[in-house]
């Protein structure tokens, strides 16, 4: 429904709800940022994907998988919040063009790597710009899109990123057949970023901050600019949102990261499986991931609706927990076909991607619309990376010590179970916070209304 004008106030009025804000091409604009997300976010599958091929090409340790890893995670916590905060003080669309462009070039300078602190030397560089773009990703997203719709959007968002990835996880998986095709892979793949930068360039116009909330957009241009300035204390009073830290820890404890970059070295080393064979579940994994996107964030949305205190937080439980059940019967067990194990990584993708439909949405739910990206970069780029480095340095580590397979039953299936433990805290919280927000966002339409 379009924006109408509010009914002037009068003295025994309390303020009244205003009317949801369409933003003109949301899709349009939401698929122009799509493109360099994804070749952002999968980068990192050329490493994951050709992990046995690169180690015995240039003679790396078991460890290297998850030292890389780890750095790329270590550099996105510091320059995750950095370029959040660069795109606030300057332009979020120039910055995240200029960032993925430079990511295409040194991603494809990777690909020349003579040997391991040549590609820690290039994969790391390029960590550094592929940090800028989920946390302006996920601003820009909740920009786009208002409260009723933003679990549909982040759902499509991540869906589409991982359909395209899924179809492109075989095909990678193939250049292990080829001489050098991890190199070829690299160089693929930096071109592509390349392109998208340029459909970023072309064809996304920014909607402005806080532009789907209906209280910004009826403010004056000075009430807004005071609103958007961070602070100290507007970043204290942020961690002073009891939701919101307890998301923070959430994703500080969610193992099942682990997957994505040691699952296919995991099935070629415990299970016998060549690269190109175990490559096949990218495919699976990623179509349960869509269905989990997609299908994830129409049902969260409608949950929401008719449980607007509690349906998020029982879809993100249930997505902890069916994750960790999934990786303990995929991971322990030699289910002999590459077919049995394609099944449940399906299965895996689908519970993994219930998660962007219903945590970005939750902390939008109780972070002020000038805090999200600051909020979203430290939950994602910081706490997630964090965890996520952690991981996989680790078990880099530990597979050494105790064998993957050990690795897979603690990190996937043990911590989830336990993180889906912890997700109860938030059936408390969540409900208070949502009133919070409710409440300041009221009292900023009424000091509108009587300016």
């Amino acid at each position: 429904m379009a924006q109408q004008a509010p009914h002037a106030a009068t003295p025994t009025d309390a303020p009244a709800t205003p009317p949801s804000v369409i933003v003109p091409r949301r899709w349009r604009r939401l698929a122009a940022v799509v493109a360099p997300l994804w070749a952002d976010n999968n980068e990192g599958s050329i490493l994951s994907t050709l992990a046995p091929v690169i180690i015995a090409a240039i003679s790396l340790p078991l460890a290297a998988v998850g030292v890389l890893t780890s750095i790329a995670k270590f550099i996105s916590i510091v320059f995750g919040p950095f370029w959040a905060f660069v795109a606030r003080k300057t332009n979020r669309k120039a910055t995240f063009v200029i960032t993925t462009a430079i990511t295409g070039v040194l991603t494809a300078l990777t690909g020349l790597a003579q040997n391991y602190a040549h590609i820690i030397l290039f994969y790391g560089l390029s960590a550094v710009f592929i940090a800028a773009a989920l946390p302006i990703v996920s601003e820009i997203t909740t920009d786009l899109f208002d409260e009723k719709s933003r679990g549909r959007a982040s759902g499509y968002t991540w869906g589409a990123i991982s359909l395209l990835g899924s179809i492109a996880g075989p095909l990678i998986g193939q250049l292990a057949n080829v001489h050098d095709g991890w190199r070829y892979g690299f160089f693929i793949w930096g071109g592509l970023t390349i392109v998208a930068s340029l459909v970023l360039l072309f064809c996304f116009t920014d909607p402005g901050l806080g532009a789907s909330e209906p209280t910004t957009a009826m403010m004056t241009v000075e009430q807004r600019a005071e609103n958007e300035r961070i602070t100290w204390a507007k970043v204290r009073r942020m961690f002073g949102i009891p939701t919101f830290t307890l998301m923070l820890v959430q994703r500080l404890i969610s193992g099942h990261l682990l997957i994505g970059s040691f699952g296919i070295l995991f099935l070629v080393q415990t299970y016998g499986f060549s690269t190109a064979v175990a490559a096949v579940v990218t495919l699976p994994f990623g179509l349960g991931y869509l269905v989990g996107t997609f299908g994830g964030g129409i049902v969260t949305d409608a949950l929401q609706r008719r449980f607007p205190r509690a349906g998020r937080i029982a879809v993100l439980q249930f997505a902890q927990l069916g994750f960790a059940v999934a990786s303990l019967i995929a991971t322990q067990f030699d289910w002999g076909t590459i077919w049995v194990f394609a099944g449940l990584w399906s299965v895996m993708g689908f519970m993994q991607g219930l998660n962007p439909g219903v945590n970005r949405p939750i902390v939008a739910s109780v972070v002020p619309p000038e805090l999200r990206g600051a909020a979203f970069a430290l939950m994602l780029s910081v706490f997630e990376g964090l965890a996520y480095a952690l991981f996989n340095l680790s078990a880099g580590f530990l597979a050494e010590a105790i064998g993957l397979k050990a690795v897979m039953f603690w990190i996937p299936g043990v911590l989830m179970l336990v993180n889906a433990a912890f997700v109860t805290l938030l059936y408390r919280t969540y409900p208070r916070d949502v009133d919070r927000l409710d409440a300041l966002l009221q009292a900023r339409t009424g000091s509108v209304a009587t300016h």
